[in-house]
């Protein structure tokens, strides 16, 4: 099979196209014809080799995480999918993701990945995959939102702090949006109730006891800058752990207010919701998409993208 990899970690120019062997399911596994894939912070990280912990060791890389296609085999003791399902999903970071979603064909655990709906595209399903399931486990589950809560998100230009604007809306949240330029009528647009400009004022400036979930998708933010404008019981989650949140989790101990870091899971019931919210025309917003051999260019400009680069894996090689 064809895929993009790097012979070992250094700059994004050495991706090119290889030909990899086609990996075999095992027990409770599938094969998925790739039909589409979307670039993530993590793929470029892992290459460059400041991320090593988040992918196998092995050569060449195939990175890769998010991915929309077609089962084409399935491994002893399968059950709830077929060949010839169309699925989605993510594969899991770490040691044990041996090959990644820039190639033709991927194994994935059976319980781990969700049946797509049919008027969904491949590269909508693909690129919600992870963000979607960073935003509901954020939200719903760290946050533990109440019914009728309030949620401010960062970072609304960007892939998951945008999905995670109409996620928080079907919680039934109330919205504050926080971000800068072209994000905010984004926002906007999303269903955001409030939207703030980061660079015309302060933040949080003079906000007390709003809401009842700060969610920092931007990872640009730390639970001190936010502590007042929580609720009592309210949680700060962030997606980037850090020397500053461990800090902040002991000194929130004692403000009757929550710290927490999302470490996303594959979950296939989150993934199940997910493809009814995107099948009920959840937005996913979309920068642009490219082929599959165009990787290194799209991660090289993927932070100012202002949204999420969709990867066309079949016909792109």
């Amino acid at each position: 099979m064809r895929a993009m990899a790097a012979p070992s970690y250094g700059p994004l120019d050495r991706l090119a196209e290889i030909d990899a062997p086609l990996p075999s399911p095992g027990g409770g596994e599938v094969r998925v014809h790739v039909v589409a894939s979307a670039l993530n912070p993590a793929d470029y990280k892992v290459v460059l080799g400041t991320l090593k912990f988040l992918h196998a060791r092995n050569r060449p890389l195939i990175v890769g995480y998010d991915f929309s296609g077609t089962v084409e085999a399935v491994g002893p003791s399968v059950t709830g999918v077929s060949v010839g399902d169309d699925v989605f999903g993510f594969l899991p970071y770490g040691p044990g993701n041996r090959r990644g979603a820039f190639a033709e064909s991927l194994i994935a655990k059976s319980d781990e990945i969700a049946v797509k709906p049919p008027g969904v595209s491949h590269e909508n399903a693909a690129a919600a995959a992870t963000t979607g399931l960073t935003a509901i486990q954020s939200i719903r589950d760290l946050g533990r939102l109440p019914a009728a809560g309030r949620v401010l998100v960062t970072g609304v230009s960007g892939g998951v702090g945008s999905i995670s604007v109409g996620i928080a809306k079907r919680l039934g949240a109330e919205v504050t949006a926080v971000g800068s330029g072209a994000g905010l009528e984004l926002a906007r647009r999303l269903g955001a109730t409030e939207v703030l400009d980061r660079t015309e004022r302060p933040l949080p400036g003079d906000i007390r006891d709003r809401f009842d979930v700060v969610f920092d998708a931007a990872a640009a933010y730390r639970w001190r800058h936010w502590r007042t404008a929580l609720k009592t019981r309210g949680t700060f989650v962030t997606t980037l752990p850090s020397l500053a949140f461990a800090v902040d989790k002991i000194h929130s101990l004692f403000t009757g207010t929550r710290v927490d870091f999302v470490n996303v899971k594959s979950r296939p019931a989150d993934l199940r919701l997910l493809a009814s919210w995107l099948e009920e025309g959840l937005e996913v917003p979309l920068a642009s998409t490219i082929p599959v051999r165009d990787i290194a260019q799209g991660l090289a400009r993927l932070h100012k993208a202002g949204g999420r680069i969709a990867v066309r894996v079949e016909g792109g090689f």
